[in-house]
């Protein structure tokens, strides 16, 4: 009987000594066990052209995507007034979004660190001036005064293409027209008080000033046959999330041409969704107009085509230095990313997404 109970005593010893290494075995499994990647993506409220973006993350997109190869997206807001989304990348607190990729060309240059990988609409920038007013084209513009959102914007490296066009200087050594800033809210003021002689805005600033105080356009990105293929919104991702997580910014794109190509096809669902969720505020019907006349059809390839034409002509320009290697510029600028197809249609009718791959002309 002693011998019996030895034995059992022993056996439970052995037991607990194997549930204690068992228990010690799965904290080890746990704490070893690699933390979920998160892709931090910049969003902002009252954007309108920023459809896309709210899209992707009310609809789930960006969430389907990370997904699939186990990663998750957590979203951060850039508040106007607040740090520019230059600062938010360069401090780190940014890791992929989207946004005016001509804005971003300078900061490139001197180091920011992103580039882009898809082109996600064409034409959010229009140029007005008064109805009475004797400039009828970018032509007459010599020796006037341009308002435009902010001296980098890309109003004005879109406007000093075209000036260059047309033989009227932009360069250091021939300035033939003054910018001048103001807040995107007061450009109508300014324009309409004669403050300036011409404004550069973007949507809904800009069609809302139109209306408001009967404004002539004289430029606009998404009809003028210079821009009328040129992405002015693109999606960007750091270079930590390139070197760290490609498959994260892999994923963050393909959601984000999804949502564009969803936009396109359905530019007042987005709008209602912008407004329910209070994104982006105003009338449906006003909102849902202005999303139908952008093109939001994404492309990688005529994303990159713009982004190669306007580094180039903006060097010209003075604007990018002359000693800056443009061609570097332009490859570490503008990438392919493995698993992301040029683009993306929306079928509303099956609700599903069918790739498009190959360069677009």
């Amino acid at each position: 009987m002693k011998h019996l109970s030895k034995i059992a005593g022993m056996t439970l010893a052995a037991l607990a000594l194997a549930g204690a290494l068992t228990s010690c075995s799965k904290k080890q499994v746990a704490n070893s066990a690699p933390e979920q990647k998160v892709v931090r993506i910049n969003y902002q409220t009252g954007n309108l052209c920023g459809a896309p973006v709210h899209v992707a993350w009310k609809l789930g997109l960006f969430d389907e995507e990370l997904a699939k190869i186990g990663q998750k997206a957590e979203y951060v807001v850039v508040v106007e007034g607040g740090a520019t989304l230059a600062e938010m990348i360069a401090s780190g607190k940014v890791d992929a979004g989207y946004g005016l990729y001509a804005t971003q060309l300078q900061a490139i240059e001197n180091g920011l660190p992103i580039s882009f990988t898809s082109g996600i609409h064409i034409g959010c920038t229009k140029y007005y001036v008064r109805a009475d007013s004797d400039i009828q084209s970018v032509a007459d513009l010599r020796g006037k005064t341009i308002g435009v959102p902010g001296l980098a914007d890309s109003a004005v490296m879109n406007l000093k293409r075209k000036l260059m066009d047309v033989g009227i200087g932009v360069t250091a050594e021939n300035n033939e027209v003054e910018f001048v800033a103001y807040a995107s809210a007061d450009l109508a003021i300014a324009l309409n008080n004669g403050a300036v002689d011409v404004i550069g805005a973007h949507d809904p600033v800009a069609t809302k000033g139109e209306l408001a105080y009967g404004f002539r356009k004289i430029l606009d990105t998404g009809t003028d046959e210079k821009f009328v293929k040129e992405y002015c919104c693109q999606q960007f991702v750091t270079h930590k999330l390139l070197s760290e997580n490609p498959a994260g910014a892999a994923a963050v794109t393909r959601a984000l041409q999804k949502a564009a190509a969803y936009v396109e096809a359905e530019p007042r669902a987005a709008a209602q969704l912008q407004i329910e969720n209070d994104l982006v505020a105003g009338d449906l019907d006003f909102n849902a107009a202005l999303l139908e006349e952008l093109n939001y059809q994404p492309s990688r390839s005529l994303g990159k085509k713009t982004f190669d034409a306007a580094a180039r002509q903006l060097q010209t320009a003075g604007i990018l230095k002359k000693t800056t290697d443009i061609e570097k510029l332009i490859e570490q600028g503008y990438i392919e990313l493995f698993g992301v197809p040029d683009g993306y249609i929306y079928d509303s009718a099956t609700k599903t997404y069918k790739e498009i791959n190959g360069s677009r002309a």
